[in-house]
């Protein structure tokens, strides 16, 4: 007689749980490590008889780009990457303002990000912003200082603390994120300083300005 297989548990469960993980744990879990524990858990629920049945279709689909993104996500963070405030995303999305706000909220909660330029600066070294299309630019060309501030910023600094890694009166510092922006052409008419933060990020992983993490080398075969 053939065994019986222990029933089925959707692969999908590995990702809700680390998704989960991602949330509750924040910087103090990383994407690989809650993708582990998403397929060890999978796995003790099947060995120990336990079946899942999957959400109806429509409800809420994990991205294909990672386990730790809703599909949901992905316009909110293409959004902040074309500077976009989140009541300009809620327009283009045709989704309540309230409601994107919660879901920035939950992505800096589950990357450990302090604000939303350095939610950027994790999605594009995570790969999540891949598929999306740079923004058209000319040649850039920054000044070593420049290229520290942009660096700053990408790690979640604010203006105060920008201001005393470089040494200078606030002030100062602000004008000269002032001309990293207008370097950039990162910045719009009445646009507010975060959305220019974000583009600014943004445009900085495009055009090759800030480095992405290096990947290990694939083992020869």
């Amino acid at each position: 007689m053939t065994a019986q297989q222990p029933p089925r548990v959707p692969a999908a469960v590995a990702a809700v749980v680390a998704t989960q993980a991602l949330t509750r744990l924040g910087h103090r879990i990383t994407t690989e490590e809650a993708s582990i524990l998403g397929r060890a858990t999978v796995e003790a629920l099947a060995a120990d008889g336990w079946t899942i049945a999957p959400t109806p279709a429509g409800v809420r689909r994990l991205s294909q780009v990672s386990p730790a993104l809703w599909e949901h996500d992905l316009p909110v963070l293409a959004g902040l990457a074309r500077g976009r405030t989140a009541r300009e995303i809620a327009t283009e999305m045709d989704t309540p303002e309230p409601t994107v706000r919660q879901r920035i909220a939950r992505l800096l909660g589950r990357t450990g990000a302090a604000n939303s330029a350095e939610l950027l600066a994790i999605a594009y070294q995570s790969g999540w912003m891949a598929a999306l299309a740079p923004e058209p630019r000319g040649p850039i060309t920054l000044t070593q200082q420049q290229l520290q501030i942009l660096a700053l910023i990408a790690d979640g600094l604010d203006n105060t603390a920008i201001a005393d890694v470089l040494g200078m009166p606030l002030n100062t510092a602000i004008g000269h994120m002032r001309r990293v922006y207008a370097a950039l052409d990162a910045t719009r008419p009445g646009q507010r300083n975060h959305s220019s933060r974000c583009l600014a990020v943004a445009l900085a992983y495009q055009h090759g300005l800030l480095p992405f993490p290096a990947r290990p080398a694939t083992p020869a075969a």
